[in-house]
């Protein structure tokens, strides 16, 4: 009866806010998902910056003065927007955390009505909070509904302000505001965050705990936040000397990914770390403190390290391939753990291929790919780069991309598909939808934005086109989609002949087998199968004339005459 007198009473009334047209929740997210999702390392956070906000002494709040029982429990939803709209800015993060109160005990539409109410009136209450309240009305949010804090209106309009504020003189509310704007993902239309970080984060490094330097790098990470300028330097160092004096446990495991994650995002190189982490590796008690998803992106920072040394590698493959369950990796792993085996030349037996790639197709009959078609594209030429042919997964991968071309650009995608393409073209003619031809011009110019950084290819170019025995030589990128240029050397005499020539830079070869990283081995792989012939250099160590490059391939011709023999055996 009082529910039905207020809603006569509503309507005669003018409300201070329109209903909004968009609404941050529906009932269907609140069936579809729980605010118990959250991550352990999202809720570790939370706490961490919990107690921060007791430090903070400039955290000062006045006393709650709202009521349970003048809000809650709904009967109407007009009538609760009204009470709402009539509560202060200041009196709104005491409102949010009876909110959750509530919850259990609510019916599905208004507690979905709740949500959306309270996040509208934050937004529009917003300029009226100091900056205590914002901090404070966040973390209500954040108690409230853990896992979907990012997708209020609220949250999105107070990490714009945040990030325009001066935290130099407070770790406690930088480390807050950092917090907040992690959970943004990537930072698609503002680099605030980018610039906070490069202008206050040097002023609170050396105050800064292993869980607050986790948590910051945590948060640059899932942005994708690259620290450059000044400021990059001291964070690269605190981020390697963490890994290094960290002491690994069960607990402090999760912090030491976030380092690693965080070194991969910078591009730190670092041989400290890298022996540091072999260490841990070839450890059978420390590795298994480790969860197979972290492992994984250890394996990575060795791939993006060229840190091949086999003992270690071989430990990272077994347990990794004993994790190849549902649950234990996901599509994303997977992809980065073959990268990682194709990158380092790992060199897995027909059996552990064939278990990828089913492990692969289950993925891909769960729907893991639909969202994510770089996933299988990485995933089907990683297992290429290692020798093994999936025309499921490969024709999948076609199939996905195909679908999902117009409605988002993805050139890097696009680029490493052309490559696949290329591959099976050349090696796997009948089954390629493209001709050998199409893919192989040996004469197509190596553009000038690949030999800008790369005066080692014109030098050497010039020195042996002064050999009275070489005729001619053109910098080219033969295969289609690898943009990595080469010499093309032709010589004259009795002997005429063409040769490939790959000039090998410290960061295109492996640290101790000094074997090239993995798409040069894919190139010298497919122009051999075409018959041409290839000659590896590193670029300090060249040939200086056609004779030394004659007597470098006779053991690739040997090689190659080696496989011609044992291919007709088996025919």
């Amino acid at each position: 009866m009082y529910a039905l007198l207020r809603r006569f009473a509503g309507a005669a009334s003018t409300p201070t806010k329109k209903l909004r047209c968009y609404s941050s929740f529906t009932p269907r997210d609140v069936l579809r998902d729980t605010a118990d999702e959250a991550g352990t390392l999202l809720t570790r956070f939370a706490k961490h910056i919990a107690l921060e906000r007791y430090k903070d002494k400039e955290h000062v709040l006045p006393p709650t003065t709202v009521r349970y029982a003048d809000y809650f429990p709904i009967t109407d939803g007009r009538y609760f927007q009204r009470s709402v709209e009539k509560t202060d800015a200041s009196q709104l993060p005491a409102l949010i955390i009876l909110a959750s109160s509530y919850r259990s005990n609510a019916a599905l539409p208004m507690y979905v009505t709740a949500l959306n109410t309270l996040d509208a009136h934050a937004v529009a209450q917003l300029a009226k909070m100091d900056t205590s309240t914002v901090l404070e009305t966040l973390y209500s949010f954040l108690f409230l509904i853990p896992n979907w804090l990012k997708r209020t209106d609220f949250h999105q309009e107070a990490v714009r302000r945040l990030a325009m504020e001066d935290f130099h003189d407070n770790k406690e509310r930088f480390l807050q505001v950092c917090f907040y704007m992690g959970l943004q993902k990537k930072q698609t239309t503002s680099n605030d965050f980018q610039e906070l970080l490069e202008e206050q984060l040097p002023k609170h490094l050396p105050a800064l705990s292993e869980l607050d330097l986790a948590l910051i790098s945590n948060a640059a990470y899932k942005t994708s936040t690259v620290i450059k300028g000044t400021a990059k330097e001291a964070y690269d160092t605190t981020l390697a000397n963490a890994v290094l004096s960290l002491k690994l446990t069960s607990e402090s495991s999760a912090l030491l990914i976030s380092f690693i994650k965080a070194m991969r995002l910078q591009r730190v190189r670092d041989e400290r770390v890298c022996q540091h982490l072999q260490q841990i590796c070839l450890d059978s008690a420390q590795i298994t403190q480790i969860e197979p998803r972290g492992l994984g992106h250890i394996f990575a920072f060795f791939a993006e390290q060229l840190w091949d040394q086999e003992e270690c590698l071989s430990v990272i493959v077994e347990r990794l391939m004993g994790s190849l369950k549902p649950g234990d990796l996901r599509a994303k792993d997977l992809a980065t753990f073959l990268w990682s085996c194709a990158q380092l030349n790992c060199q897995l037996s027909a059996a552990q291929l064939r278990q990828l790639e089913l492990a692969a197709l289950r993925k891909l009959d769960h729907g893991e790919y639909n969202f994510y078609p770089d996933n299988l594209v990485d995933t089907c030429l990683s297992l290429y780069t290692l020798g093994h042919y999936s025309k499921d997964l490969i024709d999948a991968a076609e199939e996905l991309k195909a679908t999902q071309h117009r409605q988002k650009a993805q050139p890097k995608v696009d680029s490493r598909l052309t490559v696949l393409r290329s591959a099976v073209a050349i090696e796997h003619p009948s089954l390629a939808k493209l001709k050998t031809e199409q893919v192989f011009k040996e004469f197509t110019r190596a553009p000038g934005y690949l030999l800008k950084e790369r005066t080692d290819f014109t030098k050497y170019a010039e020195q042996l086109g002064l050999d009275a025995e070489v005729e001619g030589v053109d910098l080219v990128c033969p295969i289609s989609g690898i943009n990595i240029p080469s010499l093309r050397v032709q010589t004259m005499g009795g002997q005429a002949s063409v040769y490939f020539v790959e000039l090998l830079t410290p960061q295109q070869t492996l640290r101790f087998s000094k074997k090239p990283t993995s798409l040069i081995r894919l190139k010298q792989r497919l122009l051999e199968s075409l018959g041409q012939k290839v000659v590896l250099l590193h670029s300090g160590n060249m040939a200086t004339s056609a004779k030394e490059l004659q007597k470098l391939l006779q053991p690739a011709v040997e090689r190659i005459q080696d496989t011609e023999v044992v291919q007709g055996l088996n025919n």
